[in-house]
């Protein structure tokens, strides 16, 4: 079968330019004796957004399943094993979102970004010109990620049902943008292939569901629990080349390289507050004369008695060590009640807003943090207990990227609740099913220890994990009514 699709997406402009995504595949599916399943997929897709020589790409894909309990040496089980499957599964697939026209090397005409006065002289509005927008990559290719599933789904007394999942997900040739010098102005950098990336995981679910008095009373639950562990195995060919993000005012947070997670947020380690000239004096110098009381005290983390931009480590990660959800639901008389809950627990967050509010970044309100909390603050019984340096009016030093800002951000939320009611069950109305009223509550409660506004925000690419003030998620209340007929 051939396919052709294509989608249209706005430039900063406001203009439309065409993109066009080619695909080819073929598909096999196969059942022997309702014991082993298998099917196959291989489909080749071609993006206008490669030059000609990477355009297409050739993704195959197989799963592969065994119904153990239908096996003859199987059938003592019956009275208690209703299902066992074992599942295997293997494939590929190309990733092209690397913007329209990263092959290429475009131009634009500003007034405030190229200019000459024609005429010569030194006053007066000179004439817009042209300037390098953006640098090209014709070489550029499709980014591929190869994923094996190995599973297990089981369904025992009727009621319970598990479901666990071991998977390896290898990605080859990733899309980012290249790291440019200064030097070469304000071009935006375009995407290339860097190195390998791995990722495994697990997978499990336990779900229940049971009735009661009759049936009358329905009820059940469902609870899975995920953890994944990433490693970038290769970037390039140079074993020290590193992977960053576009800075914040010119502070990098995130870095990856060789042997890490993608991301790690970097930066200094903080071990206190100077409580005296005396321990500031003792202290390896940082940054050729910063050394004060009442200011941070940054770790010498290599060891050669002074503190500058060699000392700068891994400082945290917002990667969990688990995310779980847990469904609850019940249906009596025509009440029902249905909840979700959701966790993530041992991911940490930047809070970069803290340098908006607690520093002299940008010029405004301050926290009540800032006040009450500063070193040498008259509302603090003792320094000690200062969670932040004293107030300056050049604290460019203590806004570096820090454990400082970085706070964990596990938490615990109530994604849904919803309540209804069946009126026909009162109203018995003819050829209507149900007339169910309901109100459902979304984003109901955070309880978490992180400061920010939301401890889930920036949840995705280099920057994950980098709270920049982003409008937290809404709490919903929703009144409604369902009718089947």
């Amino acid at each position: 079968m051939q396919l052709g699709s294509g989608a249209q997406s706005q430039q900063n402009d406001g203009s439309f330019s065409q993109w066009n995504l080619f695909s080819t595949f073929g598909r096999v599916s196969y059942t022997y004796n309702n014991k082993y399943l298998l099917e196959a997929v291989v489909r080749r897709d071609g993006s206008s957004r490669f030059g000609e020589e990477n355009r297409y790409g050739v993704f195959p894909a197989a799963s592969l399943a065994w119904r153990v309990t239908n096996e003859d040496f199987m059938s003592s089980t019956d009275n208690w094993l209703d299902n066992l499957m074992l599942r295997v599964g293997y494939g590929q697939v190309g990733n092209d979102r690397i913007g329209n026209y990263n092959s290429f090397t475009t131009y634009g005409s500003a007034q405030d970004n190229s200019f000459y006065p024609i005429s010569g002289g030194n006053t007066g509005a000179g004439s817009a010109g042209f300037y390098q927008a953006s640098l090209g990559n014709p070489n550029v290719a499709w980014e591929i990620t190869t994923t094996t599933n190995v599973g297990l789904d089981a369904i025992i007394f009727e009621n319970w049902e598990f479901s666990v999942d071991f998977w390896n997900r290898v990605t080859e040739d990733m899309l980012f943008p290249q790291q440019i010098p200064y030097i070469l102005g304000q071009a935006s950098a375009p995407s290339i292939n860097v190195g390998e990336m791995e990722n495994n995981g697990i997978d499990f679910e336990v779900g229940y569901t049971n009735t009661a008095t009759s049936d009358e009373l329905q009820y059940g639950f469902s609870f899975n629990i995920s953890r994944y562990k990433n490693e970038i195995n290769q970037l390039s060919s140079q074993a020290e080349e590193v992977l960053r993000e576009s800075s914040f005012r010119e502070n990098f947070y995130t870095q990856a390289e060789t042997g890490t997670q993608f991301p790690e947020f970097y930066g200094y380690v903080v071990d206190g507050i100077f409580q005296t000239q005396a321990e500031a004096d003792s202290h390896p110098e940082a940054f050729g004369g910063y050394n004060e009381e009442g200011r941070f005290k940054y770790r010498d983390v290599n060891g050669d008695g002074v503190i500058n931009a060699d000392d700068r480590t891994y400082i945290g990660d917002p990667h969990p060590d688990f995310t779980a959800g847990l469904t609850l639901s019940f249906d009596y008389k025509g009440f029902s009640a249905s909840t979700l809950l959701y966790a993530s627990y041992g991911n940490d967050m930047v809070n970069y807003v803290r340098r908006w509010i607690d520093f002299n970044q940008f010029q405004g309100n301050r926290s009540t943090r800032r006040l009450y909390n500063s070193w040498g603050s008259p509302h603090l019984d003792n320094n000690e207990n200062a969670k932040m340096p004293k107030i300056e009016g050049n604290d460019s030093n203590s806004q570096l990227p820090s454990t400082y800002f970085v706070e964990d951000a596990s938490y615990l939320r109530m994604e849904q609740l919803r309540l209804g009611y069946d009126l026909n069950n009162v109203l018995n109305m003819q050829n209507v099913r149900n007339i169910r009223l309901y109100v459902q509550g979304t984003n109901l409660f955070t309880i978490t220890g992180y400061s920010g506004l939301d401890p889930e925000v920036n949840t995705d690419g280099a920057n994950r994990g980098i709270d920049r003030g982003a409008w937290p998620s809404s709490r919903r209340l929703m009144f409604g009514v369902d009718v089947s007929l």
